[in-house]
């Protein structure tokens, strides 16, 4: 039982990895360092599908109102071949006060996958960081009210 929490207690205090990108207006982006030491939430999407299906961006709209957040796409394994069709798809689909905060991921998929608890390729993953980074609260799926109420809550500390 002992052992159960402390492994549960090290899952909590879990850091996101240093994820550096490039936002859809340009600007490299470190995170958490671009966070500035505030609580903020991580949506991302590993697939098309996830953007498609419109769980990131629904969780992006509901969450806006909640705390800062930052939108990351991991593009990984797409082909570099098709990528700059998948960055123009997702920046026009992207209102354009949001390209600051939407974030393209091109290295360190493994481990953000780690981080998010992965299980399902074309659910959104949410991470809702402390100021330092630290993992306060995951989720993946489709946004339901008792996932909002939860996010809610975190954000609210």
């Amino acid at each position: 039982m002992q052992a159960a929490f402390c492994l549960l207690a090290l899952y909590a205090q879990q850091k996101i990895p240093e994820i550096t990108a490039e936002s859809l207006s340009g600007q490299k982006v470190s995170l958490p360092a671009a966070a500035q030491g505030q609580p903020a939430l991580l949506i991302v999407g590993f697939t098309h599908a996830s953007q498609t299906q419109t769980q990131t961006r629904a969780w992006s709209q509901r969450a806006r109102n909640l705390c800062p957040v930052w939108s990351i796409a991991v593009l990984e394994d797409v082909p570099r071949l098709v990528r700059g069709m998948a960055v123009h798809g997702i920046k026009s689909g992207t209102p354009k006060e949001e390209h600051g905060r939407f974030l393209l991921v091109y290295h360190g998929e493994k481990e953000l996958k780690a981080a998010a608890g992965f299980e399902q390729p074309d659910d959104a993953y949410l991470l809702a960081i402390d100021g330092a980074g630290a993992i306060r609260w995951r989720y993946h799926g489709p946004p339901t009210d008792a996932a909002a109420e939860q996010l809610r809550g975190q954000c609210s500390r």
